[in-house]
């Protein structure tokens, strides 16, 4: 952990950060935080910190830059994976170092290693130190062989003039080590242990240390380390040094696991983003998070996701043990990313944030296969029902309801539409209220019974899930990151979203209607071939009782074309008896018509002198003549392929009709 520096300033959120004490830990994994408050009142100084917490600023946002590591280029690699960076400015602490920034990372798995990259730019290039790794798993006569050494985080000891760095091995104690150079350790010691954790700790590591938030604490070091339970569920602690080797850890956890993380968070780290202190951490969701605190640690706001993967190219997967670097106008995030036995280490950079869809549910504009559901059948000309036999869907009061059957997809019935060809998305909304396993219902992408997709709102062994699932050929694909549990809060209504770029297909879910996340991982188009997109819902052959699930529509975004359409101002049809005053627009006979002055009761192209004169269509050769349209001296019009120009004023005088008329002939349409 490094301290940071303050970078250019984000554009603020309209929503604002409240936070919330929380009340220690009753039952484990149940609270969504849980602060340690010390058995102290609450002060004014700390009411004053917890109102300024309230205005916190938005959290940067971060795009994918790349990975680190390639992995087939490593030295030093026994396990093929690589976790837990932690970023250090060589450059500002030490004499002559091999680059400005060093970045520690280790294998986890035995034998571990902390070892060492640098480079002169956060960008890179990076160097693999070339004789990783800097501490292996003995370290007589500081400890005997452990399976393993890992999760380093590096920080300066300003007042000893030397690097503390702190690992874990084994998983139950966290050790520290000192350093001139970055390079050599010439003394360690342990930090936290099982022991410190209380009654029933299994797990003590994964630690980060920074300077103390809190000016006023007695503390010079503050750490996040994670701490994992007979319950095995894992959470993050807080300890508390003078020296940063002797630590009293606190008794209650500042982070535990809710509904959106998954049972456990880890990689707890301290962010500080103008002026507001976060603890960033990741959870089994595979997303990262932040939680505003106060300097003193004992006010915990509410979670919000710092950084998640897009599912395209290679920033897939988890972003775990996140790292947050601002080098003077840039801010990065290093991170752990993959899955958990196949880590890498990748970095983001803050980007400015992006504006809001305009039309997130393609209400204003969708394409021409949508459909409302506002009929009494499905329109046979977009829709065809797989396993029809036993269909009950039903169509009413502008919706489609669907029971979830008691089968699986090789013999429910569910209306499809052909798969477009190239790049598409389809989003819907359903309703649907899954509280046993195996309910579910959502959007599907079917070849066959053995051979589909499905973005699923479901109910799980762990609870309600968003769940995008790949079958082929009977082999299911179905990982923990392509199940995550819905954010806390979620109610009945959901909105769902499959988009293809022609290649693969990447599936989203949004809980309010307007943000859209990420689903699980994309699937390759090629390899499942379907040949219907449409909507489904089911329970399986289990014991499940039937619920129904509603849509209330099926939307298509739209191709460039049916975009364009869309933008194009929208004209309302002539209708006798209704008052246009100059300049109004309406649709009469496939034509447009404008008003020339006011007009009530006479039909557009009724005359070619009355107060309508008809839009000309415009081509690339310029705009068609109508005999209703004035023209006056220099206008040009196009007619019979040729190009004209008017000489005076002119009216229903039709270009070419008299060489002695108003228009000159400019030639063919090139």
């Amino acid at each position: 952990m490094i301290p940071q520096r303050r970078g250019r300033r984000t554009a603020r959120l309209s929503t604002i950060l409240a936070l919330v004490l929380i009340a220690p830990l009753a039952t484990a994994g149940t609270a969504t935080a849980a602060p340690s408050s010390g058995g102290e009142a609450t002060t004014p100084q700390a009411n004053e910190e917890l109102a300024a917490a309230q205005q916190a600023p938005a959290l940067p946002q971060f795009a994918f830059a790349g990975q680190v590591i390639d992995k087939e280029e490593m030295i030093y690699n026994p396990t093929d994976e690589f976790i837990f960076p932690s970023i250090f400015h060589a450059g500002e602490h030490l004499a002559d170092p091999l680059g400005e920034w060093y970045l520690y990372y280790a294998p986890h798995d035995a034998p571990g290693g902390i070892s060492l990259m640098y480079s002169d730019s956060l960008d890179g290039p990076w160097t693999e130190y070339e004789a990783n790794p800097l501490i292996s798993n003995e370290w007589p006569p500081y400890y005997n062989r452990v399976s393993h050494v890992s999760s380093p985080d590096a920080v300066w000891d300003e007042a000893n003039d030397q690097m503390l760095l702190y690992f874990h091995g084994e998983n139950s104690t966290s050790r520290w080590a000192t350093s001139t150079d970055g390079l050599t350790f010439d003394d360690s010691g342990v930090a936290v242990t099982n022991a410190d954790g209380g009654a029933g700790t299994t797990e003590s590591s994964y630690a980060r240390v920074f300077e103390h938030p809190d000016a006023d604490s007695p503390y010079r070091w503050a750490m996040f380390y994670m701490q994992n339970r007979t319950d095995d569920i894992r959470r993050i602690k807080m300890a508390e040094s003078v020296d940063g080797k002797d630590w009293d850890v606190r008794p209650e956890p500042v982070v535990v696991p809710n509904a959106e993380t998954g049972r456990n968070v880890s990689g707890g780290n301290l962010l500080t983003w103008e002026g507001q202190n976060y603890v960033v951490y990741h959870g089994s969701s595979g997303v990262s998070y932040a939680r505003a605190i106060d300097p003193a640690v004992t006010e915990v706001g509410p979670q919000q996701v710092l950084h998640r993967s897009s599912g395209v190219g290679d920033d897939v997967g988890r972003v775990a043990a996140p790292e947050v670097v601002t080098d003077g106008e840039e801010t990065y995030l290093f991170y752990e990313s993959g899955d958990r036995l196949g880590a890498t280490i990748a970095y983001a950079t803050r980007v400015e944030p992006t504006p809001p869809d305009p039309d997130p549910l393609r209400e204003q504009c969708s394409g021409v296969a949508s459909d409302e559901f506002d009929g009494t059948t499905l329109d046979a000309d977009l829709w065809r029902v797989v396993n029809p036999e036993g269909a009950r869907h039903e169509l009413t009061d502008g919706t489609l309801t669907i029971p979830t059957y008691a089968t699986g997809v090789a013999g429910a019935p569910f209306p499809v539409q052909d798969v477009p060809e190239g790049a598409w998305e389809v989003t819907t909304q359903v309703d649907v209220d899954p509280t046993a396993r195996f309910q579910q219902a959502g959007l599907i992408l079917h070849r066959s019974g053995n051979t589909y997709a499905k973005l699923d709102y479901s109910y799980g062994t762990n609870g309600l899930r968003f769940s995008y699932i790949w079958r082929q050929e009977g082999s299911e694909r179905n990982a923990s990151i392509d199940t995550p549990p819905v954010p806390e809060g979620t109610g009945t209504t959901v909105w769902l979203r499959l988009t293809s770029d022609g290649t693969d297909v990447r599936a989203a879910a949004s809980t309010d209607g307007q943000d859209f996340a990420p689903v699980g991982r994309p699937v390759p188009l090629a390899d499942l071939a379907p040949t219907g997109i449409g909507v489904s819902a089911l329970r399986g052959a289990t014991a499940a009782p039937e619920i129904t699930a509603t849509f209330d529509w099926f939307r298509w975004t739209p191709t460039a074309v049916e975009a364009e359409a869309c933008a194009a101002p929208q004209v309302a049809d002539w209708e006798a008896g209704v008052d246009y005053d100059d300049g109004d627009q309406v649709r009469h006979g496939g034509s447009t018509w404008t008003a020339l002055w006011w007009t009530r009761d006479q039909q557009p192209g009724s005359s070619a002198y009355g107060p309508w004169t008809e839009v000309g269509t415009t081509t690339a050769c310029g705009t068609a003549w109508t005999a209703s349209a004035i023209h006056v001296d220099g206008d040009v019009v196009v007619h019979d392929g040729h190009r004209w120009e008017a000489a005076w004023w002119t009216r229903n005088e039709e270009p070419g009709a008299s060489p002695w008329g108003p228009w000159q002939d400019l030639g063919a349409c090139a």
